[in-house]
């Protein structure tokens, strides 16, 4: 734990971050000029799963801290004592600004993808606080107010008011000296801060400056409709040939997450290390998100007593009951759960097409356009949007918006290009004042 700066440098940086902020996000990363090596959409999401941390950053201290969140969570039976809500918190020496990251669909706060940039962050003078996604098990069990993800403004709500818990403890329990305060959310976690975006300007109970969304779905359920797609090509292969795609693919990254993630070469030569084809790449990544969700919905019938779940459950019996929950595809959960529980309480005329409008980023449009603190990096084969869906955050983020022209789903968080970018978005934060609620 240590840091700190000075006078002239300040002054540099703030005028680079000014220039930063009205040209570099003015047009699409040049095809030519863009080395990163995977070409292949579906082997370039895969490469997610290389991202970890070292846990051990030079610079700052990780703290595993829990939170109480909402009264009688940790009672629920076969759940007892897991109410409390688990966030990570990497803390600098002193005075420093503070990111937010909230990983992608179901990630808990030491998901690999978050923790390798909360240390990229942490190395240059950053706290960072990770939270888990609302639609994790743990975020539903002990944040979630109707203990039933899948609304993005509800959610969005219960995750705007735990990042204001989680400062307030950090202050008082680690001490820590907050400086100004960034968000980062990728995947569909971006889509919460793009919501976050919109409380915070019209609250200020975080007063954030800057936002960062990466990779977000413009239509969740359209990404929903699609990783459903992808884990229904598993019904192609029967059940030994399914086991031993996943044990193929376990047994790759297990060994290379062996090797130093510090080295320069860890990321090289995936497309010759992974052997597997795209159609088994989307299964693998279809049921891997499935299999997520299936633990929340195993917390939402049990936490609920819904009883939509049919198989039997005890102490010594649970891993069938889950199975059960992971067979639900997410969609299934959006028409089994979300849907109905919104009709019983005032929404009586939810529909799919409703709940679309409810969860888009179209929905609040107008605020993305008009503020100028919310940045946007993209990648034209992400695998869960559209051409489409590329030109509307295109039109709606204008010089705010970068877009490269390959990387898949977050595959390429890692690369140096991206992630010299993803700094130069918050290193303003570093050389401004100290935020006002500090």
């Amino acid at each position: 734990m240590q840091q700190k700066k000075s006078g002239l440098l300040i002054s540099y940086f703030f005028s680079a971050a000014l220039s930063f902020q009205t040209n570099a996000f003015a047009q699409r990363i040049d095809e030519a000029s863009y080395q990163y090596p995977y070409k292949d959409p579906y082997l370039a999401t895969t490469t997610v799963a290389l991202m970890q941390g070292s846990e051990n950053p030079p610079t700052s201290e990780i703290n595993d801290l829990r939170i109480k969140v909402l009264d009688h969570r940790d009672d629920v039976y076969l759940l007892e004592g897991m109410g409390t809500m688990r966030y990570r918190f990497y803390q600098q020496n002193g005075l420093a600004p503070l990111i937010f990251i909230i990983p992608g669909l179901a990630g808990s706060a030491y998901s690999g993808s978050a923790r390798f940039l909360a240390e990229w962050f942490a190395n240059h003078g950053f706290h960072v606080l990770i939270l888990p996604s609302p639609f994790n098990w743990n975020f539903t069990l002990a944040a979630s107010a109707s203990v039933y993800p899948g609304h993005t403004q509800e959610d969005s709500k219960d995750l705007y008011s735990v990042m204001q818990r989680v400062l307030a403890d950090v202050k008082s329990r680690c001490h820590a000296q907050i400086g100004k305060i960034g968000m980062l959310g990728f995947s569909d976690g971006a889509l919460y801060t793009s919501y976050i975006s919109k409380m915070d300007a019209e609250q200020r109970q975080i007063g954030a400056d800057t936002y960062l969304l990466v990779n977000p779905p413009v239509d969740l359920l359209e990404a929903a409709r699609k990783l459903d797609q992808m884990a229904a090509i598993g019904k192609q292969y029967g059940t030994d040939q399914k086991d031993q795609i996943e044990a193929y693919a376990f047994g790759v990254v297990e060994e290379a997450l062996k090797n130093d993630i510090n080295n320069p070469h860890y990321f090289a030569d995936w497309d010759k290390r992974f052997q597997l084809n795209d159609k088994q790449i989307e299964f693998l990544i279809g049921k891997n998100f499935h299999d997520s969700v299936g633990d929340t919905i195993y917390t939402i019938d049990l936490a609920n007593n819904l009883d939509y779940l049919k198989t039997p459950i005890s102490w010594g019996y649970r891993n069938a009951r889950l199975e059960e929950a992971r067979s639900y595809n997410l969609m299934d959960y959006v028409e089994t759960f979300v849907i109905p529980r919104l009709r019983r309480t005032g929404y009586k005329e939810m529909n799919l097409k409703t709940l679309d409008k409810l969860n888009s980023m179209r929905g609040i449009t107008s605020v993305l356009e008009n503020n100028r603190s919310v940045f946007l990096m993209h990648n034209l084969d992400d695998i869960l949007v559209s051409p489409e869906d590329i030109a509307y955050l295109e039109k709606v983020f204008g010089d705010r918006a970068m877009i490269y022209p390959y990387g898949g789903h977050m595959g390429n968080l890692w690369y140096p290009e991206n992630k010299k970018h993803i700094l130069d978005v918050f290193s303003p934060l570093l050389y401004g004042s100290a935020h006002p609620n500090s």
